[in-house]
């Protein structure tokens, strides 16, 4: 007999994002194999995992971030070994980083440590990027290669082989949870139109959503705020082996898409507490202007060349750490991904995981 699709599953993920997909991934292969449901309110991977560059930087803001990044790389090593259609491209990457400031970069990657970038990887700089300068008082460094990948590629394959771990586990595209009730020992989740489902567990990692969902006044006590990511699209295709060039001290990073024939300027906007779906998530004169003037002091040659972009926004707490803390007896926040969601996604899924182990079921 088929399994009742409205539950009661052992556990609920509530969102469908790179950390809600790999939480649903990394609990459906425990044994003995529990039954999950993976619930979103649009298409999984289409949110701010959708908009993500996808760009794993070795890196971290403070030992606790970079903790987590350097367990994320490992388990994404795993996951490419039982996956290899989960290979991830790679990429050379140069730092334009304040002399003064090589310290402090070599602190904030795990691996091995940059290095200085010799006469010829200079001049072959110049050749890529029109106009590139190193201005007086800057070090131009290098580092082993860096990964980066399409993180909806990731989650639609973390999804099939959720479906696939156990019967009766499901992914519930368009499921907009509204509201999250307790009754006996169980979850009953209710969407917009009044549909429901139940399970013994839950976890939301609703990413940007998380302030006007189920436990957005838990985000709220963490200091969680929404701010826009954004980047614009240069059409100019990169040659092959360009490395990826990291602008250290203005927080921003040119990506070569050959694929796309484009390269990805990804620079760092200052617009905060806005809402997925707002008027303001996209791309506006003034930041237009703020990536021209990254552009300007370091590619001149780029900066008239901006086309289109892509924008998203997602939460941020204190530190830009992740927020993985209990709602509730039963169900786990794991929200705050700060623009990194992508590449701390592992990390964020196993400690949400290992604090809903230690949690109580949810009482009657």
């Amino acid at each position: 007999m088929a399994a009742d699709p409205t539950g009661p599953y052992d556990l609920a993920v509530v969102g469908a994002g790179i950390i809600g997909a790999m939480t649903a991934y990394r609990a459906a292969r425990r044994s003995p194999r529990p039954r999950v449901l993976v619930l979103d309110a649009g298409t999984p991977g289409a949110g701010a995992t959708g908009s993500s560059a996808g760009f794993d930087l070795p890196s971290g803001r403070g030992a606790a971030q970079l903790e987590l990044a350097a367990r994320s790389a490992a388990r994404y090593r795993e996951l490419v070994a039982q996956h290899p259609e989960l290979t991830r491209d790679r990429v050379a990457v140069r730092w334009l980083v304040d002399a003064a400031g090589q310290a402090a970069l070599a602190r904030s990657l795990h691996g091995e440590p940059p290095a200085a970038a010799d006469a010829e990887t200079e001049r072959r700089l110049a050749e890529i990027f029109p106009g590139f300068t190193r201005s007086p008082g800057t070090a131009l460094l290098t580092s082993p290669p860096a990964e980066h990948t399409a993180p909806a590629r990731t989650v639609a394959v973390l999804l099939e082989q959720v479906r696939a771990a156990a019967p009766g586990n499901a992914v519930w595209p368009g499921f907009a949870v509204t509201e999250v009730r307790r009754r006996a020992g169980l979850f009953d989740l209710y969407a917009h139109d009044g549909a429901r489902v139940s399970a013994r567990r839950l976890v939301t990692a609703t990413g940007p959503w998380a302030l006007d969902g189920p436990y957005g006044e838990v985000a709220r006590t963490y200091g969680v705020r929404c701010k826009k990511v954004a980047a614009y699209h240069i059409p100019v295709c990169p040659p092959a082996g360009a490395p990826a060039l990291v602008l250290e001290d203005d927080d921003a990073f040119l990506l070569p898409q050959p694929d796309r024939d484009r390269w990805l300027f990804s620079f760092t906007s200052q617009d905060w507490d806005c809402a997925p779906g707002s008027p303001s998530m996209r791309l506006g004169p003034h930041d237009r202007r703020l990536a021209r003037a990254v552009l300007d002091r370091h590619v001149p040659g780029f900066a008239p060349l901006l086309g289109g972009g892509q924008v998203h926004c997602d939460g941020y707490a204190p530190g830009h750490l992740p927020v993985v803390a209990a709602a509730e007896d039963g169900a786990v926040l794991a929200v705050a991904g700060a623009g990194s969601g992508y590449r701390l996604a592992p990390a964020i899924a196993e400690d949400a995981l290992a604090l809903l182990d230690c949690l109580e079921p949810p009482t009657p």
